[in-house]
């Protein structure tokens, strides 16, 4: 009956009867434990603060009685004075503790106990400030036999009342544990009905749904088995609508495909066999003819490699030349500088020359006016002589009274004598000052000229270096023309170099093509018997 459903429909069937079971496993026990979460919530928040301040209570209780003995009892004023104090304190928390326990106990039987404790401590309260008055009052004994009397009993009955209801909190918390625990077992048999419910009805849908599984996949394992053996001719149906039934048919129609594949390639398999030889025959051709060309390409790329070298030397060369040109070129350039300064030293030279010709003549020149200056000289110098030797002459005609003037006259005479040789002498110096100067104009003139030829010589030096700086400036735009176009060709020779690199390791890897594809011939031959036999290995 499942096999008439769908496998996803039957899963989702199945699924949702578990998630519903599930479900209601859940419910029953969120239902159950509401009540025992509603119990615990019970003690945590009223009973045990109840129970708590029930405690409290009976604990300030008891300290206001302590306290009361201390008041009663006190040394001094300033001490029943404290004690006052801490009583009224004490009284205070107590009524505190007493307010916060009266919302606990809303319920009759809880305010009816809380009730009790209320009226016997008012009962006591009345008595407690007799007492208290009577202790203000100095009467001591009288409040003394009062407590005992009365206030004591009024304590008794207060601290009853508070026990009461600390049994009553106790009882009711106990009640609501049994009933928590109560609802934790029934929730727990509850469950486990469910639970058992909820195997039984997995276990029976889980078989079902198993069965409309297997079944059709052990007849599928079994149709596959058989086709993998290579029984192509039996027949197989399946006429259930769901997927198995599906999946069977299937495979039924892969088997006719099948069947009619195999024929073919048994059909096809003898004719790549033939092929496959026909083809080893031309790849072996193929193979020698590449093997040829490799060898003739590996001598191209050795020849074009032995070039690339004799060109990238050209070019090195090459460069090596302008580089050598470019510094000829630079020295040319320095020498042709040092010309142009030796040319402008020398037209300076070739003027000072000139100029000291020039100054050598005004002195010659003035040399002669010093030599008429001398002729006057020299001739004052006779004329004094003269002049010296008439008075000398006269003197003595004078005798004894023209001595003296004899003398000056003398003197005289000897000084005019000294001029002259003085003269003279500066005659003789002047002419050979004139001599050497003579001399000087006569070797300045031939400086003057040999600087003239040495300018000359040193402007067709500049022009020679300009030339050859100009030849040399040629050569090394040669020189990079030439390193530019054998850079150029070494370019191009490598290129061609890596093309027949390329190619040959083309050709090399065709011919590895080649051999790999004969190799694939005989390869494929013997698998297209292989596949014939493989084939024959089906009973179509």
């Amino acid at each position: 009956m499942l096999r008439k459903i769908k496998i996803g429909k039957r899963l989702a069937v199945v699924f949702t009867l578990m998630v519903s079971l599930t479900i209601i496993v859940g419910a029953v026990a969120k239902y159950r434990f509401a009540e025992t979460e509603t119990n615990i919530h019970n003690i945590a928040d009223r009973r045990l603060p109840a129970s708590l301040l029930a405690g409290d209570m009976n604990r300030e209780f008891l300290l206001v009685r302590l306290y009361t003995l201390n008041v009663m009892y006190a040394n001094s004023d300033a001490d029943r004075q404290s004690a006052q104090t801490t009583l009224q304190n004490a009284m205070r928390s107590y009524q505190q503790a007493s307010d916060s326990a009266a919302a606990f106990h809303k319920t009759a039987a809880g305010s009816a106990v809380f009730s009790q404790v209320v009226t016997a401590k008012q009962q006591y309260d009345q008595l407690h400030q007799q007492l208290l008055a009577l202790i203000n009052q100095g009467q001591l004994e009288q409040a003394e036999q009062f407590r005992h009397q009365g206030l004591n009993d009024a304590a008794r009955k207060v601290t009853d009342a508070l026990m009461a209801v600390s049994h009553y909190q106790q009882t009711t918390a106990n009640q609501q544990a049994e009933s928590a625990k109560h609802s934790i077992g029934l929730a727990f048999m509850n469950m486990i009905v469910v639970v058992v419910i909820a195997v039984i009805v997995a276990l029976v849908l889980g078989l079902m749904l198993s069965r409309s599984l297997v079944r059709p996949m052990q007849a599928a394992v079994s149709i596959s088995q058989k086709i993998a053996a290579g029984e192509l001719n039996q027949v197989f149906h399946d006429d259930e609508p769901d997927e198995a039934g599906e999946m069977i048919r299937a495979m039924a129609q892969m088997q006719q495909q099948l069947k009619t594949t195999v024929h073919e390639i048994n059909q096809s398999s003898s004719q790549l066999a033939a092929t496959s030889e026909e083809l080893s025959v031309v790849t072996e051709q193929s193979s020698r003819t590449l093997h040829q060309q490799s060898e003739e390409l590996e001598q191209g790329a050795t020849a074009v490699t032995e070039l690339t070298t004799a060109i990238e030397e050209v070019a090195r060369s090459a460069a090596s030349t302008s580089r050598d040109s470019e510094i000829a070129n630079d020295k040319a350039r320095q020498g042709q500088e040092r010309v142009n300064h030796t040319i402008h030293t020398i037209q300076a030279l070739d003027g000072e020359l000139q100029s000291s010709r020039h100054g050598i003549e005004k002195l010659a020149d003035r040399v002669k006016d010093i030599g008429s200056v001398l002729g006057v000289i020299r001739a004052i110098a006779e004329q004094t002589n003269l002049l010296a030797l008439n008075a000398a002459i006269e003197a003595a005609r004078a005798g004894d009274s023209g001595r003296g003037f004899a003398v000056v006259a003398d003197e005289v005479r000897a000084l005019a004598h000294r001029t002259q040789e003085s003269t003279k002498e500066i005659e003789r110096m002047m002419h050979a000052v004139q001599a050497e100067t003579h001399n000087t104009v006569e070797s300045m003139n031939s400086c003057s000229g040999k600087a003239t030829e040495t300018l000359q010589i040193a402007q067709q030096a500049g022009e020679a270096l300009q030339l050859i700086a100009e030849a040399i400036g040629q050569i090394s735009d040669q020189n990079l023309t030439i390193a530019s176009a054998a850079e150029e060709q070494a370019t191009v020779a490598r290129e061609v170099d890596r093309n027949l690199v390329n190619i040959r390791d083309l050709s090399v890897q065709t011919s590895a093509g080649a051999n790999e594809t004969q190799a694939s011939s005989a390869e494929l031959a013997r698998l297209a018997q292989t596949l014939s036999e493989l084939v024959n290995h089906f009973r179509v």
